[in-house]
């Protein structure tokens, strides 16, 4: 590599090719327009564009994706009323996965799909301590109590940090490998985390290298990616489902839609 080649260092993000154009007027609102500066509206532009050209690109993925989070929605609906105190903080834990789950699809929808993978780790980690603690009330409180003193920060990393296969995610093989693989892949700086966003330009005189803060140039990736973490996000709602399934199971409506997308599926 010369130096010439060093000085076409690029931070231009990629889009998808539908839509064709990325047009700030018709892609930001007023207020957007008017308070972020030129730079910023190109990269904020692109992303929404990148978000709408998925949507549209890949219309199943988006259809398994809404019919996920409206089966949450619909659980978490269902079980907002309190029954039995003992079993509320854990519950907590999965409305708190499927925020994240959310933020998480955005951005894969997006092409940010380190973030995305970092946030959906996040959420498999919610679950499996939600799943961890529900039958236990005494770890609930060791859970709760992690910042109060150092036999405390002990204990608690004693139940859900260390020996995590066994402790945190115990029963939950499946999930436990879905967050190493997420780990490598979205949370930690390595090669696994940060390879699908280089890109290398070549000509007869220059080498470039590209990094796309949004979009993935290879699409055919993109999209088994994106179906790889919806197949998390469908898992951990399984689990969700068993842990409540005394309660859930009441609501025909919900059961149909779970029949549905899992046919969708």
């Amino acid at each position: 590599m010369n130096s010439q080649s060093e000085s076409n260092m690029s931070a231009a993000p990629t889009t998808p090719a539908i839509p064709n154009t990325v047009d700030d007027n018709t892609l930001l609102v007023e207020f957007e327009r008017q308070h972020m500066p030129k730079d910023y509206r190109e990269y904020y532009a692109t992303k929404r564009h990148t978000f709408f050209g998925s949507i549209e690109g890949f219309k199943e993925l988006w259809e398994l994706y809404l019919r996920l989070d409206a089966i949450w929605f619909q659980e978490n609906t269902d079980l907002r009323v309190a029954t039995d105190t003992s079993r509320v903080f854990p519950l907590l834990l999965y409305f708190n996965a499927h925020a994240k789950i959310r933020i998480a699809m955005e951005l894969a929808f997006t092409g940010c799909m380190a973030e995305a993978r970092s946030i959906l780790r996040d959420a498999v980690e919610c679950v499996a301590h939600a799943h961890r603690m529900l039958p236990d009330p005494e770890l609930q409180k060791v859970w709760l109590s992690k910042n109060d003193s150092e036999a405390a920060l002990k204990a608690f990393d004693g139940e859900f940090v260390h020996f995590k296969k066994a402790r945190a995610f115990k029963g939950l093989g499946e999930l436990h490998k879905v967050w190493g693989e997420l780990s490598e892949t979205g949370s930690h700086a390595n090669i696994n985390s940060t390879v699908d966003r280089f890109a290398q330009i070549t000509d007869d005189k220059n080498i470039e290298f590209r990094l796309n803060y949004t979009g993935v140039e290879n699409q055919p990736m993109w999209a088994i990616m994106v179906f790889t973490m919806l197949l998390a996000c469908s898992t951990m709602e399984n689990v969700f489902f068993s842990d409540y399934e005394d309660r859930l199971k009441l609501d025909d409506t919900l059961m149909s839609m779970r029949r549905e997308c899992d046919r969708f599926k």
